[in-house]
């Protein structure tokens, strides 16, 4: 008799691990297709206030007057972004950005703007400074034009 009882509680246990295994599959499997559909989708957008709302996590203060941007960010689960930011700034604002990034005037003089996904717009040509970290492995470059204060930021994170 005590035989009959184990077997039938033994019986019940697997029962209830069972259940419990199909609802973690299940619940694995709605996961995976939020997962799957919602990153798979790309942020992209060439309104310089998104843009910069994107790149910055916040809307741009009034001490920027922003004339072109664009960003976009690939649908990977990494982060990995492109971001190009024409841009009138104030002063300050430039000074505090230039050292709150520990960008100096780039020495490096490599030949990296030889990309073809530039925007038709980013053209900054021999008259601006430009501005980097200095890193051989960072493409990321500021540029500003002293005369008359436009600047350019473009911005590569993984890609």
């Amino acid at each position: 008799m005590e035989l009959n009882s184990l077997n039938r509680y033994l019986s019940f246990r697997r029962k209830e691990k069972s259940h419990y295994y199909d609802l973690f599959t299940r619940k694995m499997i709605v996961l995976s297709l939020f997962v799957f559909l919602f990153s798979c989708f790309s942020t992209e957008t060439s309104d310089p206030e998104k843009a910069y709302k994107y790149w910055a996590g916040q809307s741009p203060p009034e001490d920027l007057k922003l004339i072109k941007g664009e960003y976009y960010q690939s649908p990977h689960y990494t982060l990995e972004y492109e971001f190009f930011l024409k841009f009138k700034p104030t002063n300050n604002w430039w000074n505090a950005f230039i050292e709150q990034n520990n960008l100096e005037e780039d020495s490096l003089n490599e030949e990296w703007f030889k990309h073809d996904g530039f925007p038709k717009w980013f053209k900054p040509d021999n008259s601006y400074l430009i501005y980097s970290k200095n890193d051989e492995f960072d493409r990321s470059r500021c540029f500003i034009n002293l005369e008359n204060g436009v600047c350019y930021i473009y911005e590569t994170v993984g890609m």
